[in-house]
């Protein structure tokens, strides 16, 4: 069962996200921040982690390029209310599988988290 970290500094978010994901057969661990986040990656590994992009004392785009050197093989997905050229571009220089914007429908996240974590097709 694919094991998927979400992080997210708004309470209720996190919380629906983790019923969501866990009601699609997912194992779910959460972080209320991104400096939450690097200690629980410390201590466990995911298949995927789900983050949002506005957090403090960390924020999305440093936990994403730590998580990136620690666990090159772990997918990232990023999450923001706050869309703009410049994170999108940052998220994607520093290697996010994808970047979802708030609101979003549930199915496009399902399809989202389930095309992270499909198994990679290399052609020789």
């Amino acid at each position: 069962m694919p094991r998927i970290l979400i992080v997210d500094d708004a309470p209720i978010f996190l919380l629906l996200l983790s019923k969501l994901l866990i009601g699609e057969g997912y194992e779910v661990a959460t972080a209320k921040n991104g400096e939450e986040a690097l200690q629980v990656l410390q201590t466990a590994s995911f298949d995927l982690l789900l983050s949002d992009m506005n957090m403090e004392p960390v924020n999305g785009i440093e936990l994403l390029r730590a998580a990136r050197v620690a666990y090159p093989n772990m997918k990232v997905i990023m999450v923001t209310a706050y869309e703009t050229l410049y994170t999108s571009g940052e998220a994607e220089k520093y290697g996010a599988f994808a970047y979802i914007t708030k609101p979003f429908k549930n199915a496009m996240l399902f399809e989202t988290v389930r095309r992270a974590l499909a198994p990679s097709v290399t052609t020789a």
